[in-house]
């Protein structure tokens, strides 16, 4: 048996941690042993350690937008020496085969597998367009430092091979799979839409994600306004989403946002919530208004799975996911009149609803099934390791 030491620089429950916590879980444990590196506790943490998975906390070395200043860089060698430390302690008694870093964001696992000698896999999750410095710099590190390139997208490959050429013989895109194992009860949706205070006409439209400064809640509150204007009554926001750590900020700005807007009473915003399954079947049409390129969208992915047509920014990754009038709508970027155009024809079109979520549920099946997902990555592994 092979051992994947996977490191990962969250413990939330969003895309990379969802994507990382199927891939673990769906592993072949007759083939592979997967052993996980998080920098703290947190959900991602608490299932991985529920499901028997080998899962140790440490101070792992991140890469953001601070360390890119002279105080960061100064302290980076110091983080480093720390974390390698840290890691060989927790790995004492383990051979490890294969590092898989998920996410640029991780500089640990790249360092630990080069100093030790052992094939790394880094996991590219993200499409860094600005700063400048950070979008050609973390390519240059994966140069360096991958044995094998994963994108999770053609939109995040073309970006890096942009940036550092060279990259293309080494990158290999494995779309994120989905496979719904959680059922809802009608009891749960009706409580739900008893909570928001929704009745029977009620349409009911829903944004899961981070609340950050590119997911686009503010670029919903700006479409939805535009819907009231119009005349437009019948229809519930629904905000879903907590924000980065030390980034409240987000939010805070959020509510002043809906504050000021005419859609106060049609708007709620809930915090992270772990039975995501009930919003996507209580929510009759999902959004993804994303104001810069969404490198994949696994928001999407969830929604198509409960039958729910999508409404999505046309750019990055999820033009791979949602096919337009076929599967759900795309709409030009960061226009919130071409956003309240594409809600406000759903609303109105309750055939063309359930067509195009029947269509993305059959499309989630066919393309971003979980055990493609998996086996193409188990294959990478087998590559790096000569194994059959």
């Amino acid at each position: 048996m092979k051992t994947i030491l996977y490191v990962h620089p969250s413990a939330d429950m969003y895309g990379s941690d969802k994507a990382l916590l199927s891939l673990v879980l769906g592993l072949n444990k007759k083939k592979f042993r997967p052993v996980v590196l998080l920098p703290f506790e947190g959900p991602l943490a608490q299932k991985l350690k529920l499901s028997g998975i080998k899962t140790y906390v440490v101070p792992l070395t991140i890469i953001g937008r601070l360390t890119f200043n002279p105080i960061g860089l100064l302290k980076l060698p110091f983080k480093l020496f720390c974390s390698m430390r840290a890691i060989n302690k927790v790995l004492a008694d383990i051979t490890v085969d294969v590092v898989h870093s998920n996410t640029l964001a991780v500089l640990s696992g790249a360092l630990w597998a080069r100093w030790k000698r052992i094939p790394h896999v880094w996991h590219v999750h993200e499409m860094i367009v600005h700063p400048k410095l950070v979008r050609h710099f973390l390519p240059y590190l994966l140069k360096i430092f991958a044995t094998k390139v994963i994108c999770n997208s053609n939109a995040t490959m073309k970006l890096l091979i942009e940036s550092q050429p060279v990259l293309a013989v080494k990158s290999i895109v494995v779309w994120n799979g989905l496979e719904r194992s959680e059922k809802v009860d009608k009891q749960s949706v009706a409580e739900l839409r008893q909570q928001l205070g929704l009745v029977n006409n009620d349409v009911l439209v829903a944004l899961v994600g981070r609340i950050n400064r590119w997911k686009g809640q503010g670029l919903l509150v700006e479409a939805a306004d535009l819907l009231w204007k119009k005349g437009l009554r019948n229809i519930h926001y629904l905000i879903v989403g907590s924000s980065p750590y030390k980034q409240e900020c987000f939010v805070d700005n959020l509510f002043l946002q809906i504050a000021a807007s005419q859609i106060q009473e049609q708007t709620t915003v809930m915090d992270f919530r772990n039975d995501i399954w009930v919003v996507w079947d209580t929510c009759d049409i999902a959004v993804v208004p994303s104001t810069e390129p969404e490198p994949f969208g696994l928001v999407a992915l969830e929604a198509m799975a409960a039958k729910k047509p999508v409404i999505a920014a046309n750019c990055g990754g999820l033009k791979e996911i949602v096919i337009d009038q076929e599967t759900g709508v795309l709409f030009e970027p960061r226009n919130s009149y071409a956003l309240a155009d594409a809600i406000e024809d759903l609303i109105n079109n309750k055939e063309k609803r359930h067509r195009l979520g029947n269509n993305g549920f059959n499309r989630l099946n066919e393309k971003f099934s979980l055990s493609n997902y998996i086996f193409s990555i188990e294959s990478i592994y087998k590559l790096l390791m000569k194994i059959i």
